[in-house]
């Protein structure tokens, strides 16, 4: 029996599955053909193409950046490891340059050069990566897997048994099942968003509606952020930082070394933001330094201490463990690594510290007597909402209060003395791939799965994957330049019909800021329902597929995607940031720690594999489909496309 596979999508995502599909197929002699259909290059996608403006920069630390499974891996069937970011790029950086240099791409040129292990590289140079490890695992693949890769989209799938895939440049394709790996697609816009615009309109304004910030054009659209003009900004999270970088240096500023850190030089060209959120703060800096010494993890936050057999609810029985968990981290770090700002013994103080639960008074009063100095002890209300229940009397004060507050932050995340950050970033990660355990189990109830993709990934976002401190360090100096206007928490936007413009308030300063550009700084809201793929909304018509109260897919523990009725695709699978549960699951996984993404891929790819095929009746033609033969993998990132085979 073959089988054919389909994969609507052609990043990371399909790609770690196209690699444990190929490990598992290489110890059998079962025939698989599989289609990749994108009109995206294939290994980067739509999100991570390299035609991306190169300031916008990746997340996370070359060094910290891996696609490809890695020595901790504890996968089922053979693994190939593969480098992380940074060891590619090492180990390529004589071609890579050469080929930036004759291609007059000077921007990549000046920063391969520079590149090292805690480099935050551009988007477009990580596309290479992902292009290279796409090349390396088609080249592995084993003669009885044939890849076709389709430079279109699917817009539609039909059937209950052999599914019949339409895409959108006229080929029909039948195939044994379907995996829905699109990654961020668009929406149509929402009430809110509608209104915004009608309202827009009406009067003579401009707004930008949530998207991805490298799809809207907003370095060199100066008629919709014009050059001076007052613009409110509603969101201080990453799409907040790929904006300000767009229409700071991406308009000609440029930043320079002055004696009390960066300061930056305007072109002329850049609005004035005007800029707040719920926080009323941006993410907090990635941390630059590496921890002495891991915390024993996980601790609390153990399967033996979640109660029962049944739904767990994530606020009531998983919360009160997290936040242990990260304590608990916290404090292992600060007795270790700083005893001299402690007042007891640190085995007594762990002793005390892990027989008492969570919110017990007890707790506090241990903190109290053995942590002198506050700022060593572990706030999380503070950590999450640094200015709740402050109030200043003028938008000056709310504008110093948030500069300081960014200040500090940049200086302590890269300040060892405060190691005990590091420690919370580890129990976080941690926290987060139980978590995630937990919601793909089955094991949270129903409500809890829709606060895993909410509230809960937006703590981790802010403080485990927030911007470079260099990204901050330029947002100082903006601010400092008059090009940023920090407003507060809590922020409300509204429009003023009488003024004719935006207004804006927060809950930190009676001040208010009127404008005639709002900005929604933050990605579309991902709901099934309006989502502008043309596949997601004829599965939704017809009821093939259903969401949660957030939006997003619902599917079994083996990633079936599950209809409105109850009932489960046994074809049809999901994986992606769309997907309920995943916490906007990751598109690349850090080294060492034997990533969730890769043993999620794995299991994919063995669920693939049970899908039920059809006699193999064309043991050796491609049957008119046409194919995109493998590129080979060499010592050199190489751009060209091989023979058929």
């Amino acid at each position: 029996m073959s089988l054919s596979l389909l994969f609507v999508g052609a990043g990371p995502r399909t790609l770690g599955v196209l690699d444990r599909l190929s490990a598992h197929a290489s110890t059998t002699d079962r025939r698989v053909d599989v289609h990749v259909v994108d009109p995206h290059p294939a290994g980067a996608g739509r999100i991570w193409r390299a035609d991306q403006h190169p300031l916008l920069w990746m997340n996370s630390r070359a060094a910290d950046v891996t696609v490809l499974p890695d020595a901790s891996s504890r996968l089922e069937g053979p693994v190939r490891p593969g480098p992380t970011l940074y060891a590619w790029l090492a180990e390529h950086r004589a071609a890579l340059a050469a080929e930036f240099a004759a291609t007059g791409q000077d921007a990549l040129h000046r920063e391969v050069l520079a590149v090292r292990e805690g480099t935050f590289v551009s988007r477009a140079l990580g596309s290479r990566y992902l292009s290279w490890a796409w090349d390396t695992v088609v080249a592995h693949l084993p003669a009885t897997v044939r890849l076709h890769v389709h430079r279109t989209r699917v817009v539609d799938v039909r059937g209950t048994g052999r599914q019949e895939v339409h895409l959108e440049d006229g080929t029909a394709l039948t195939v044994d099942a379907v995996v829905l790996a699109q990654g961020h697609p668009d929406v149509v816009p929402g009430p809110r968003e509608t209104g915004a615009r009608e309202f827009a309109d009406r009067h003579g304004l401009r707004y930008v509606a949530p998207g991805y910030t490298s799809d809207l054009g907003l370095t060199e659209d100066e008629d919709t952020l014009p050059p001076g003009g007052d613009v409110l900004v509603a969101g201080m999270g990453l799409a907040f930082v790929d904006l300000v970088v767009l229409v700071a240096q991406g308009r000609g500023g440029r930043f320079s070394e002055g004696p009390g850190g960066l300061v930056y030089h305007p072109s002329g060209r850049e609005p004035r933001l005007h800029v707040g959120s719920r926080r009323g703060v941006p993410y907090r800096s990635k941390i630059t330094y590496e921890l002495g010494e891991r915390p024993p993890l996980p601790r609390f936050l153990t399967p033996g201490a979640l109660p029962g057999e049944g739904p767990l609810n994530l606020r009531a029985d998983v919360w009160p463990l997290v936040a242990k968990e990260l304590a608990g981290a916290h404090y292992h770090e600060l007795f270790r690594a700083h005893p001299d700002r402690t007042t007891l013994d640190a085995a007594e103080f762990d002793r005390r510290f892990a027989a008492l639960a969570w919110g017990d008074a007890g707790l506090d009063d241990l903190v109290a007597s053995a942590v002198p100095r506050p700022e060593d002890r572990f706030d999380l209300h503070r950590l999450d909402r640094p200015l709740d229940g402050w109030w200043g009397p003028g938008a000056d004060d709310v504008h110093r209060r948030v500069r300081d507050h960014v200040a500090a932050d940049v200086a302590r995340r890269a300040d060892p003395a405060f190691s005990m950050d590091a420690a919370v970033f580890h129990a976080l990660l941690s926290c987060y791939v139980t978590v995630a355990g937990l919601a793909h189990a089955g094991r949270l109830d129903r409500q809890s799965v829709v606060e895993v993709d909410g509230w809960w990934h937006g703590l981790f976002s802010y403080v485990a994957s927030g911007p470079p401190p260099r990204r901050l360090a330029e947002l100082l100096a903006l601010a400092d330049a008059g090009v940023v206007r920090f407003l507060g928490g809590d922020l409300r936007v509204a429009p003023d019909e009488v003024g004719r413009c935006w207004t804006a308030r927060s809950a930190n300063s009676p001040a208010v800021v009127s404008a005639r550009t709002l900005v929604d700084a933050r990605l579309p809201e991902a709901r099934v329902t309006t989502s502008a793929d043309p596949l997601l909304r004829h599965l939704t018509t017809r009821g093939e597929v259903s969401e949660l109260g957030n939006g997003r897919l619902v599917v079994d523990p083996l990633q079936r995607l599950v209809h409105t009725d109850g009932s489960v695709h046994p074809r049809r699978f999901g994986v992606g940031p769309w997907v309920a549960g995943g916490g906007w699951a990751a598109a690349f996984a850090r080294p060492g720690l034997d990533a969730g993404f890769f043993r999620l891929n794995d299991r994919v790819a063995l669920a693939l594999l049970d899908v039920e095929g059809t006699p193999d009746a064309d043991p050796g033609g491609t049957a008119g489909i046409s194919v995109v033969a493998p590129r080979a993998a060499s010592s050199a990132p190489s751009r060209r496309t091989e023979p058929v085979r």
